[in-house]
């Protein structure tokens, strides 16, 4: 691959416009054989890349697509890796541009699933009232590991009392149904533990 120009436009990213066809841009932290100082010593002439060094940097021109294309979704909404990644197969994008960029964005912080769980149960919270086992599964639904989603919850119940909760929940389902089994298995459903929905419905 013949390249007539290479121009850094921010820091780490560069545009590299070819002899034949489109311009495009890529990170250098994509790169594994090259590295940024190759394009800067190419920077403002001519280069030619070999076979190998040519599919790379297709490769890493691919993931830095994939990592804009994430950065437009993180940029709207908080959302986790397993969600983004989901989003960006929708796309058409591949799945080891994907995996590069979005190791890329959490190395940065800008993708934290830890960040991510927190902010989810806060906004549940809102029109919810759940226990930790419904949480928790819910959590696993998106796709949190099970040790960020423990942490996660041991700090949403620091702030939030989930006997307290429980309670709230029992009165609320109390209001609709009479009959204590169905109170109680109304309960189970919402991830309240067994020893809880004792407590709060004696």
């Amino acid at each position: 691959m013949l390249i007539r120009s290479i121009e850094q436009t921010s820091p780490g990213v560069y545009k590299l416009t070819p002899d034949a066809g489109s311009a495009f841009f890529l990170r250098t932290a994509y790169l594994s054989r090259l590295d940024g100082g190759a394009l800067e010593a190419a920077a403002g002439g001519q280069q030619e890349f070999g076979e190998q060094e040519s599919l790379e940097l297709l490769d890493a021109a691919l993931a830095y697509a994939a990592e804009c294309t994430a950065m437009a979704y993180l940029g709207r909404a908080e959302h986790c890796r397993f969600s983004l990644a989901a989003k960006l197969h929708k796309k058409g994008v591949g799945r080891q541009a994907a995996e590069a960029a979005l190791d890329y964005l959490e190395s940065t912080g800008s993708l934290d699933d830890r960040r991510f769980a927190g902010a989810w149960l806060r906004n549940r919270s809102i029109d919810h009232t759940e226990g930790r086992l419904r949480l928790r599964a819910e959590l696993a639904a998106r796709g949190i590991e099970r040790s960020i989603a423990e942490a996660a919850l041991d700090e949403f119940f620091q702030e939030h009392d989930e006997q307290e909760l429980c309670s709230r929940a029992c009165k609320k389902i109390a209001a609709c149904k009479r009959d204590p089994l169905k109170i109680r298995a109304a309960l189970l459903r919402a991830g309240f533990s067994p020893k809880l929905i004792r407590e709060c419905t004696k």
